[in-house]
């Protein structure tokens, strides 16, 4: 019996496909952060430091009942995880050589600025909520 792997961003993909709602841009680009990050998770290069970043941020897409759960929100339940993924960036791009993290973007749109949109529209979404979702990352104290 042949078994199918697991595809996160295939999911992930097919569940933000038809979101017409709050946030969409931004909502959108959930599957190509969490890309983003997954091919920052398999650079040689990574340090230690990066390295549990980047885990943190994959680790937090794929945890259900997270600060603004999927099964409650919709896709507007990402908005959390993208926070999350667009507070560690600010941090990555100042400790990682750009060429790393321009590699490893595949999206539309140059990295920098799309990483800014997501950070301010996704932390106006969560709000208050921001250092919860940063704790339950492992992120903050």
């Amino acid at each position: 019996m042949a078994f199918a792997a697991p595809d996160f961003l295939a999911s992930l993909r097919l569940f933000v496909d038809a979101y017409e709602g709050s946030r969409q841009r931004t909502v959108m680009r959930a599957p190509d952060v969490f890309e983003f990050y997954a091919r920052l998770f398999c650079a040689p290069t990574l340090s230690r430091d990066a390295r549990a970043m980047v885990n943190a941020v994959l680790a937090y897409f794929v945890v259900p009942e997270d600060v603004m759960p999927e099964a409650d929100f919709g896709p507007l339940g990402l908005m959390d995880d993208l926070f999350v993924a667009a507070h560690v960036y600010r941090i990555l791009r100042r400790e990682l050589p750009t060429e790393l993290l321009t590699a490893a973007w595949q999206g539309d749109g140059p990295l920098d600025e799309t990483m800014d949109h997501i950070y301010t529209d996704a932390r106006a979404e969560v709000g208050k909520r921001t250092k919860d979702a940063l704790r339950m990352a492992g992120l903050s104290g």
